[in-house]
This record gives structure tokens, sequence and C-alpha cells, in this order.
């Protein structure tokens, strides 16, 4: 079977992905900054320069080689060459006990035989998801360059292992990200709506959804009390006690992340990740620091950033504990993007490059060369 990156290893992969991303930063601001802000030019090309992007994506990550991530040889050898062999829509659906979501596009795809369609499958509806939520995020647009937010998202560390690794979680997560805008905007409807096929897509999107409810539940709750919160789990988790240390969520999560580790991965780094919380508690510092007089989508997301992160340092003892960071992580780019609307709106195209830049830098040059 030939692949399009057949000949690439995953530093070449990687590279690639860096300088697409970072083209796109440097000369898709400079293509929106020559058009006004509030002209239907300026709408069109943002979001045509944007589906450009996500093509690219969805072709990079869809036609990758089977040497390009650890988890994508794991599917192949676990999911797919088993599933060649299996006819019965009722026998496949009970043989492999995945997420509902991920079962319903392998029985789709299984069938061609070809497994460069079930992974362009995935990065089609993971890709297309993200794109979905992150014009509905900016109003289309309207409320700021969906292009930069959308090249913010990419510029986490996590994105490519999204793309290519695990891919459950990134579908699960792009999902979210449209029940997390339609919780701002209090549409409840089309929350619980997204919150399903979510969770469907992966089960520890509990994690955000259980978050989102509670911010909700208790919305009239003052800030302070959610970073007397966030302290509080830093210290129990530097004392060493989390989830792990009760036996029914351990019981819980030993078996879930067992499935998803397959067979190989058994060095991940357990115990206090000084690390991790120093990335987080950066950015959440300059988010309080800065936004003064917070609007309810910036109060929102900031609770929602405190309360993942703090379920996020409860689980360090657990193998794979950054699966479940991811789900603080995605909420920075919009953070980022709602922080640089609200204090500069006049020059916020401007702003939003630098951010887009600074994270990419951040995170591609400096922490993870």
């Amino acid at each position: 079977m030939k692949y399009f990156f057949s000949h690439f290893t995953q530093y070449d992969y990687e590279v690639l992905f860096k300088i697409i991303l970072g083209s796109f930063i440097l000369l898709g601001s400079l293509i929106l900054r020559s058009k006004d802000e509030t002209s239907d030019s300026f709408f069109r090309q943002d979001r045509n320069l944007l589906i450009v992007f996500v093509s690219l994506m969805i072709f990079f990550s869809g036609t990758r080689g089977l040497n390009i991530g650890t988890d994508t040889g794991n599917y192949y050898q676990f999911f797919f060459l088993r599933g060649q062999n299996i006819s019965g829509i009722i026998e496949f659906f009970t043989y492999f006990q995945s997420d509902f979501l991920f079962e319903v596009i392998m029985f789709i795809t299984f069938p061609f035989r070809n497994f460069t369609i079930f992974t362009m499958a995935t990065a089609i509806v993971f890709n297309t998801t993200l794109y979905i939520a992150i014009r509905r995020f900016t109003n289309y647009g309207k409320n700021g360059s969906s292009l930069l937010l959308f090249l913010t998202f990419a510029s986490l560390f996590s994105f490519v292992q999204l793309e290519i690794n695990i891919i459950r979680n990134g579908i699960s997560i792009a999902f979210i990200l449209l029940a997390l805008n339609e919780a701002i905007k209090e549409e409840y409807k089309k929350m619980f709506i997204f919150f399903i096929i979510s969770y469907l897509s992966h089960g520890t999107s509990l994690i955000p959804i259980a978050a989102i409810l509670l911010i909700l539940i208790a919305k009239n709750t003052p800030i302070k009390y959610y970073i007397f919160f966030y302290i509080m789990t830093i210290g129990v988790s530097i004392a060493g006690f989390g989830f792990h240390s009760i036996p029914i969520l351990s019981s819980i999560n030993d078996g879930y992340f067992e499935r998803l580790s397959f067979a190989g991965e058994t060095n991940y780094r357990l115990g206090f990740r000084p690390d991790f919380v120093l990335y987080n508690t950066f950015f959440l510092v300059v988010a309080l620091f800065l936004l003064k007089n917070r609007s309810r989508e910036e109060t929102f997301l900031i609770k929602y950033f405190m309360i993942t992160s703090a379920i996020f340092y409860l689980n360090f003892s657990i193998p794979f504990s950054d699966r479940i960071g991811l789900y603080s992580w995605i909420s920075l780019p919009f953070l980022i993007f709602t922080t640089i609307r609200n204090l500069s709106p006049k020059k916020h195209l401007y702003y939003a490059t630098l951010g887009a830049a600074g994270l990419f830098i951040l995170n591609y040059v400096i922490l993870f060369p």
C-alpha cells in the first residue's frame, strides 16, 4: 500500500507542518491586513484562506504513512486489519468495544480496504468540525478573523497529535468546542446535542462536559473561588493526591487508559508535573491580569480553563494524563483571541497575528523545537 508521505520520517513530517503553519500566519495576516476589516471582501478572504488551510490539513493528516504517529500503526494493526474480516454489523459494533462514532467511521470506510480512506475520513471529520466551531465562535469573521483563530489553535503543541495520533480525542474536542460556544451563547439545546456527539467520540469528554455544566449551574459564583480551587488542586497534586487515590475513579481510569495505550506505550512520566502547571498558570495569570472588566464570554472561558486544568493536575499519577490536559489547552486560543479582541478592537487583526505568532514561537520554537 502506497502513502503520499511514505518516505517522510516523523521529524520531516513535523517540520513540514511548522513551515505550512508559519507561512500561513505570516502571509495570511498580510493578505487580510490589506483589506478593510468590516468589508465583505475581508470576510470572503478570511473564509477562503481558512478553507485552503483546512484543506491542506485534511490532505496532510489524511494521507500520512503508517510510520507517522505512534497510534497510526496501532490503529492499522488493532482496528483496520482485524476489521477486514468482520462483515456483520452487529459483530462489528460489539467486537472492538471502542467509542461509537469512531466505530461508525470504521464501519463505513473499512469495506474499501484502504487505510488511507479511513485516515482521510477521520481528518475530514476533525478539521471540518473544528472549522465550523471556529467560524461560529467568530460569527463568521465579523467578530475577528476565523483564519487567525484557527492558526492560533493549530499553534498548540498538541495540535499535530490531534491530527495524527489521538484522533478520537481530536474529534471529541472539535464537538466540545461547538458545545462550549453554544454554552456561552446560552443555546442549551444545541449544547446538549454536541455533548452527546462528543461523548460518543471519546469517553473522556465527560471532563469538559462536567466543567461546562458546573459553570452553568454555579454561574453566579465569583471567579475568586475558582482561583482558590485552582491553587488548592496544585497543592493537593504536589502532595501526591489525585483521582488515582479514589478507588472508584482509579479503577475507571485504569481500564480506560489501558485501552488507549494498546500494547506499546509504557514509559509515560507519572507524578507531579511542574512543567505543565507552570505552562497553564502562565496563561491564567496573564488573562487575569489583562482582563479586569471581563465579559461573560471571557469569564466563562477563564472558569473553564481553571476547572479543566485542576482536573488535569489531579490526574498526574494516571498514565497519559496529557490527554486530559488537552481539554484545558483547547480553550487557550479562544481565551487569547477574545482577550486581544476586547483589549484592542481597532488593532485586533495586528495583535491577533502577534498572538498566533507568539504561541507558535513559544510552542514550536522554544518549548518543543
